[in-house]
């Protein structure tokens, strides 16, 4: 094209890669619930502190652990895990030895925005769901290894975790940044409540550029308003937010707008709005394509609708969608957020969903390519037939079947003689 400015600038996948600006000194290690797990936990915190010589931040749940401590009460449990917690004693003796150098931090109680450099999650794909959840702004970078039951997120094996991590620390390792959705649900009294308070913002600011504002003296307005509606509490989602009927047993009938334009709505069980990454989640087994998630998009599948043609579609990554209960609905919805903070959607609420500023940069172990491929091989066997027969084998087959027919009429020719 002759006008340079309309030429479209392609992203090499291959160009995402990690670059550390300083060396990384904070280290968040995250586990899965799971006994299988405490072995290599232990040697991966006890590698980091000793070798590596980094703050190892961990859930305060971990000290908690029956299995990592000493002053359980056995008389009290069960013969089972008594024999379990005889099992650990080694594995439990070094976690102690380490106990007193670990930080830790409670979720829900503490923020951990810029005091963590690098990320390592050990169990299945809910362990980087997890560490999403507790970033809502910039998520540090994530390492995933796989010691869970599926994988698609964890693609790094236990074995020789010391050069994997080592390689990683030097900046030796390919990006993945996974898109997050920036969900706000905004209830019917708070929209008035906003609209009153825009109202009285744009009286407050009138009132400065006539210069009457020095004879309002008495009159007192919201330090929020500046012009703009007061920010509102919002949940990023890393696979994906749903909007479904509940217990009820009526359609839910819900109402998707984008860019404030109205689409179309639902009548079926509800809908799912999903990054790409969560298209080989719940939005795969509702039909819906699967998409790289380097892919700057946002998926809308709908939930066993209630028609014959609605198709799952793909929306650009830069839309709003607005969700809202009809106004006709027979009930109202229920919504959760990567499976966590279930809520109930109401006539009248509504639910922004956008794409958030803040990916999570999750580390390959190979590349964005293989790594992606190799999880749908291995997770949801893509792909897997049987392989057809070429043209010669199936000629050899068809020969070697007739040759036998004719051996087989010669011996009863012979027989009836």
């Amino acid at each position: 094209m002759k006008n340079s400015a309309m030429v479209m600038q392609i992203q090499d996948p291959a160009s995402q890669r990690l670059t550390w600006y300083k060396p990384p000194l904070t280290v968040l290690v995250i586990k899965k619930k799971d006994s299988q797990v405490l072995l290599p936990f232990v040697q991966l915190v006890e590698w980091l502190v000793q070798e590596k010589h980094m703050v190892v931040w961990v859930e305060s749940a971990v000290l908690e652990d029956k299995l990592l401590r000493d002053d359980v009460k056995l008389e009290q449990e069960s013969a089972k895990f008594r024999g379990v917690h005889e099992k650990f004693c080694g594995v439990r003796a070094r976690f102690l030895a380490l106990r007193d150098k670990l930080v830790t931090f409670k979720d829900g109680r503490d923020d951990l925005t810029d005091r963590i450099d690098f990320i390592v999650c050990l169990g299945g794909d809910g362990t980087l769901l997890y560490a999403s959840q507790l970033f809502q702004q910039s998520v540090p970078p994530v390492m995933a290894f796989y010691l869970g039951s599926l994988g698609f997120l964890t693609p790094f094996q236990c074995d020789n975790f010391q050069e994997q991590v080592t390689n990683v620390l030097e900046g030796h390792a390919a990006l993945t940044l996974r898109s997050r959705l920036r969900c706000v649900i905004h209830r019917k009294g708070e929209r008035r409540k906003e609209s009153l308070q825009q109202q009285q913002s744009a009286l407050h600011i009138g009132l400065q550029k006539s210069n009457l504002h020095r004879h309002m003296n008495n009159v007192e307005f919201n330090s929020n308003n500046n012009g703009s509606p007061p920010s509102s509490n919002s949940i990023l989602v890393l696979n994906e937010v749903v909007i479904n009927r509940g217990p009820s047993p009526y359609l839910s009938n819900i109402d998707i707008f984008l860019d404030g334009k109205y689409i179309t709505s639902v009548q079926g069980d509800g809908l799912i709005v999903s990054t790409p990454t969560g298209s080989t989640a719940y939005a795969a087994a509702a039909g819906a394509s699967i998409i790289h998630p380097s892919v700057p998009a946002i998926l809308v599948t709908p939930i066993c609708p209630h028609s014959l043609s609605f198709r799952p579609i793909v929306v650009p990554a830069g839309v709003e969608l607005k969700i809202s209960i009809s106004p006709d609905s027979r009930n109202t919805s229920r919504v959760s957020f990567d499976g966590r903070n279930d809520q109930e959607l109401h006539h009248g609420d509504s639910l922004r969903v956008t794409t958030s500023i803040y990916p999570v940069p999750s580390i390959c172990s190979q590349d964005q390519i293989t790594d992606w491929f190799d999880s749908l091989a291995e997770g949801l066997h893509w792909n897997v037939r049987k392989r057809q027969k070429c043209l010669d084998e199936l000629s050899d087959l068809t020969a070697s079947g007739s040759e036998d027919k004719l051996d087989e009429f010669d011996y009863l020719k012979i027989y009836d003689e």
